[in-house]
């Protein structure tokens, strides 16, 4: 969604970068990605996951492209004096895509009630609630799960004096693999203004891969995530197709769906909801169009949603 690539897209074009250094990443990745497909015919999540399994540079430089690939698409190259830069990659910016605006406002004209989990790396989610409440366009703001704070990073890549931004807003967002826009280090986990981590190589991000282990980084997000899904009973489910090798993102829906909320699922495959239905086989899944074609019916789904939480 929003020209972020799916993870079965992550190889299919080589991207435009500012820097020697990074088109040389670029250029090895692909390579090494050419070689193995050639030889083994198997999809990127099994190629990610191959070289996980052996670790070393090769799988550091693939966990590298795949954040930056995808940082890439929330900014754009340009020039900056005399240097092509990688710029507007930042959280304090709208979506500025059509769908995605109408998908918020249809919710937070009616509810503020909302959690937003998310195993994108991408700052859509971000762009789409804003950094702090923005009652003028029905945005209640985001927070990571621990309210109020600034994040960090001042200008990039050479901007000091710009002020760092503060996120206060009411709505969290959970994101189960991490973010372009995190780093982890020295044991903490910094969460910038910006996409600066996916860009010079350090991004908190769990890669594609056939089979996940959950960093410790992430431990406290899964608890927060699986007490939203717990207490809501009524899940909206956009683009996220069920892969069948995310086995900690289907227990995770498993052991926090045992109260039976209503899903309703937005993707433009109807196989998406069969796999649900065979998940979660206890709960009632409904099938909408994809966004943009599904929007006409989500007023009513909120609506039924409000009106079942002032029931229950």
């Amino acid at each position: 969604m929003g020209g972020v690539p799916l993870a079965s897209q992550l190889f299919d074009r080589k991207p435009d970068i500012d820097r020697i250094t990074r088109h040389k990443l670029i250029e090895r990745v692909l390579s090494d990605w050419v070689r193995w497909q050639e030889k083994n015919k198997g999809q990127p999540e099994e190629y990610l996951a191959f070289l996980q399994e052996y670790g070393g540079q090769k799988w550091l430089d693939a966990v590298w492209y795949v954040s930056l690939v995808v940082a890439l698409e929330m900014g754009r190259v340009e020039r900056v004096g005399m240097n092509r830069t990688i710029t507007r990659h930042n959280i304090n910016r709208t979506t500025q895509i059509e769908s995605h605006e109408i998908f918020w406002s249809t919710i937070f004209q009616r509810t503020y009630n909302v959690g937003v989990i998310t195993t994108n790396y991408d700052i859509l989610p971000e762009r789409g609630l804003r950094c702090e409440p923005r009652p003028q366009v029905s945005r209640p703001g985001f927070h990571y799960g621990n309210g109020t704070e600034k994040l960090a990073g001042g200008g990039y890549p050479s901007y000091a004096h710009i002020q760092k931004i503060a996120i206060s807003g009411t709505v969290p967002i959970l994101k189960l693999h991490g973010s372009v826009s995190w780093s982890f280090r020295e044991g903490e986990l910094i969460h910038y203004h910006d996409c600066r981590p996916a860009i010079r190589g350090d991004a908190a991000v769990v890669a594609p891969v056939t089979s996940k282990t959950l960093p410790k980084f992430l431990e406290a997000i899964w608890k927060q995530a699986a007490e939203v899904l717990s207490s809501s009973a009524t899940w909206i489910v956009v683009g996220y197709s069920l892969p069948e090798y995310d086995l900690l993102v289907r227990q995770l829906l498993i052991e926090n769906s045992t109260h039976q909320p209503r899903i309703h699922i937005f993707d433009p495959n109807k196989e998406v909801a069969s796999k649900y239905k065979v998940l979660l086989p206890s709960t009632t899944i409904l099938m909408h169009l994809g966004l943009p074609n599904g929007l006409g019916e989500l007023e009513s789904i909120v609506t039924e949603a409000c009106e079942i939480e002032n029931t229950v």
